[in-house]
């Protein structure tokens, strides 16, 4: 009798296990940042971006528990993301009032494009090359900033999003190139995920609608989740 005892409550300890890792396996998805992030398309509206067909592809799959793109915004530069931490901005999903710090701290999977709009704001100014390395300088110093806040709150999977040039102008490469090497030397200082964006763009101009609006078309997006699918497969 005692030994059918035993037998039975390892049995249910190992459902109860089965059940608790099978529940553990959903993912809770947060995807933070700009424009890009949000999904934006060539009116300046939001669209099915690349988070959306992640999350989607999460949820056929019966993995998907949570997920938003509220927190990301087309104009957001990386001090306003900073600023939205520090100051906890809150959304509302379902009727439940979510803050951006609790959404971080639940969250198991982490995708975060943040600083095009700093880099294509400031080329587009017509500066001098020095003073535009000294300002990519200065952004990536930001990121740093960012990322200790998000790790702080999070410390795991977190992908980020490198950078593209959205024009015909091959003068940008370089500071594209600049960028992308030191957010690669970040991600393994944070250890962290990067995604490189640059080799999807670099030679089909025609999945980004225009070179005044860099985001994006449908497939251009597609690819993105892809590449991202990938990294999390």
């Amino acid at each position: 009798m005692k030994i059918f005892k035993k037998i039975l409550l390892l049995i249910t300890l190992s459902i109860i296990f089965i059940m608790t890792i099978k529940k553990d396996d959903k993912v809770s998805y947060i995807s933070l940042g700009d424009g890009l992030s949000k999904g934006i398309n060539y009116n300046n509206y939001e669209s099915i971006g690349f988070s959306d067909i992640i999350s989607e592809n999460l949820r056929k799959k019966d993995k998907l528990k949570f997920y938003t793109k509220n927190f990301s915004n087309i104009d957001n530069r990386i001090t306003d993301l900073i600023d939205d931490i520090n100051k906890n901005i809150s959304t509302t999903i379902n009727g439940k009032e979510i803050t951006i710090q609790n959404a971080i701290k639940n969250a198991n999977l982490i995708t975060l494009s943040i600083g095009m709009n700093e880099i294509m704001y400031k080329y587009s100014s017509n500066i001098n090359d020095g003073y535009m390395y000294s300002y990519i300088d200065e952004c990536m110093n930001d990121i740093k900033i960012l990322l200790n806040k998000i790790k702080k709150l999070n410390n795991k999977d977190i992908y980020l999003l490198g950078y593209y040039n959205p024009t015909t102008d091959l003068s940008l490469d370089k500071f594209i190139k600049y960028s992308n090497n030191k957010l690669i030397d970040i991600c393994k200082e944070y250890e962290i995920k990067f995604i490189n964006l640059h080799n999807i763009f670099k030679n089909n101009k025609h999945l980004i609608y225009n070179q005044k609006n860099y985001y994006p078309n449908q497939d251009g997006y597609k690819l993105i989740a892809n590449q991202i699918l990938k990294e999390i497969n």
